[in-house]
């Protein structure tokens, strides 16, 4: 019982670690917030349960981690003060609970002065200014180090570059919002449509993408805007104990601060808040997720302190996300690079919040089963976190005679390969690996992206050319090919097709780590591939372990297990394997 807990809570540390690199450092987030707290708050339960009976490793604790890791792009800037994250909740009530237990924490006090203004759905950026004058700018990054995006901020209006007034201070941290409107990121999408680019999925992913160009003319463009939320470091000659009052004098220095916010000692009244800021929502130009609510009192808030990456005397109270009514009309079923089937429901294309949505994942048979869903049912569909097409419910009153019951295939749609069942994954999957031409497609992918062996030039779109020309089959093909094979590839030429070449030279040394990880074993994620690096130390006793061997390593449960067994055994595998092996240079890494 104890291992099956300590592999359980050792699966949710890699899921939330991957999440939190998915939305703080590539600011594109896959599930919702709502579902992250799920996430942790399990996480924190099982830790709790395992810890009454054993030792657990809470080194570098993904819990105690504010957003992300820099992507190594922008130099580091280190914060004056921390740069925090908050605590959330999309339950009312919790809201009664935070207020009462602020006042037990404090004690004597009877009522607490709150100051709620708007969570706004972009960048958080700490801006820094010394005697007046904007110094430097950076992203949050993990709270104490962020990425320098100076240059970037400068592009952007509603930033003083220089703080107005006579009493200013010597040295201030200013936190606030960076965002785009939503009447700009629609004629920005507009605007790519028609140059044939990828579009963004929503004004957030739009504004961070904007803030974190390499060129900071391309940001200048964005018209990218600016609140201001709070401080950091506050030097100031006179002292302010209100938070609300020292936004006000911010205000006066120039920085634009939102009209919409209370302060109040009354929770109902912020609930009032809460809800009317809801009802209003959809007619502001800007996305919002919810309201913040803080401790007005600076004393207060000091006394209150800290816990893990939050500081105790505020809280988010995210809303609902917008439910809109369709209709399924069709399910189809993806293959992953791993060769887990995913059902796909497709419906009648509906607005929400200004995004087209006309299809979401259902994930799995177990959903599936969960929603009781049928083709031609009526749902109602959301986006999670404002991101990604979910659905909520189906609408079982509204079931007609024309419904039809899903059925996942028994063969593989792209090989024919009888599909197995995966009790853990709760879905089908295809055993055929490399051999299956979709899902070899996706390891091919996967294979040469920055996950894998980073062959920097070739992309999705070049890889699926290359296979059609036949010169790219296994993922020993990438090291056989030329600059003649390139040069047939409409869209790459002379200069392109060298650095590709290039590119593949560089990619042979990969660390042991990294190979394992770009094979694209079932249930072998980056996190499991550096336990089995740092337990076996080389690719051949890897490739020749057994599985008793294998259960012996922490992190590395059953499942896992079986399914690393499974693949090297299989004679295709582990000839592309040993061909690898001659090819590469694979060297072991201590992590």
């Amino acid at each position: 019982m104890n291992k099956l807990i300590y592999d359980k809570i050792i699966e949710l540390r890699l899921k939330l670690r991957y999440h939190n690199y998915m939305y703080y450092t590539l600011d594109s987030p896959i599930i919702s917030d709502s579902i992250y707290d799920q996430l942790r708050m399990q996480l924190i339960q099982l830790e709790k349960e395992y810890r009454q009976t054993n030792s657990l490793d809470i080194s570098d604790h993904i819990l105690n981690q504010i957003g992300g890791k820099k992507l190594y792009v922008f130099s580091e800037y280190i914060h004056k003060t921390p740069m925090l994250s908050l605590n959330s909740t999309n339950n009312i009530s919790d809201i009664i609970y935070f207020d009462k237990k602020i006042k037990k924490y404090i004690k004597n006090t009877d009522n607490i002065k709150y100051y709620c203004d708007l969570k706004f759905d972009g960048l958080a950026v700490s801006l820094f200014y010394e005697n007046g004058l904007l110094i430097s700018a950076s992203t949050r990054g993990d709270g104490r180090i962020g990425e320098d995006i100076t240059k970037n901020i400068f592009t952007i209006s509603s930033i003083p570059k220089k703080i107005k007034g006579n009493d200013i201070p010597k040295k201030i941290e200013i936190r606030g919002e960076v965002f785009m409107k939503k009447s700009d990121f629609f004629v920005l999408n507009q605007s790519r449509i028609s140059n044939n680019k990828k579009i963004f999925s929503n004004p957030r992913n739009a504004a961070a993408g904007s803030l974190r160009q390499l060129d900071h003319t391309v940001t200048k463009q964005r018209k990218l805007m600016f609140f201001v939320y709070g401080y950091g470091l506050f030097n100031y000659n006179k002292t302010i104990n209100s938070h609300y009052e020292r936004l006000i004098k911010i205000k006066e220095w120039g920085f634009p601060l939102n009209k919409n916010f209370l302060l109040s000692d009354c929770i109902s009244n912020i609930i009032k808040f809460y809800n009317s800021v809801n009802i209003y929502r959809p007619k502001l130009n800007f996305e919002i997720d919810g309201i913040v609510i803080k401790v007005d009192s600076i004393i207060l808030q000091k006394k209150l302190g800290y816990v893990e990456k939050y500081p105790r005397w505020s809280i988010a109270l995210k809303f609902p996300s917008f439910d809109v009514e369709t209709r399924i009309i069709d399910i189809s079923f993806q293959i992953g690079r791993t060769g887990v089937i995913t059902p796909v429901a497709h419906f009648i294309p509906v607005n929400i919040c200004g995004v087209i949505v006309s299809k979401a994942s259902v994930y799995n048979i177990g959903m599936i089963k969960a929603l009781d869903l049928h083709i031609n049912d009526y749902i109602i569909v959301y986006r999670a976190g404002e991101v990604i097409p979910k659905i909520r419910k189906v609408l079982v009153n509204k079931r007609d005679k024309s419904i039809k019951k899903i059925i996942f295939p028994l063969n593989c749609l792209s090989c024919g390969t009888k599909l197995l069942y995966s009790t853990n994954l709760v879905s089908y999957y295809c055993p055929h690996d490399f051999l299956c031409p979709d899902q070899n497609l996706k390891r091919l992918i996967y294979f040469s992206s920055k996950h894998g062996l980073k062959i920097k030039g070739l992309g999705q779109k070049n890889i699926i050319k290359l296979i059609s020309y036949g010169y790219l089959n296994t993922p020993v093909d990438f090291f056989n090919l030329n600059t003649h094979h390139l040069l047939k590839i409409p869209g790459v030429g002379k200069k392109l097709s060298n650095k590709i070449i290039q590119n593949i030279h560089f990619s042979k040394n990969v660390s042991l780590d990294k190979f394992i990880s770009a094979l694209g074993i079932l249930y072998v994620g980056s996190s499991s591939a550096k336990r089995l690096s740092n337990y076996y130390m080389s690719i051949t006793k890897f490739l020749y372990t057994d599985y008793l061997t294998l259960l012996k390593i922490k992190g590395i449960g059953l499942n896992i297990a079986n399914s690393i067994i499974k693949f090297i055994q299989k004679k295709n595998n582990k000839i592309i394997i040993l061909k690898l092996i001659k090819i590469l240079n694979i060297f072991f890494i201590s992590k």
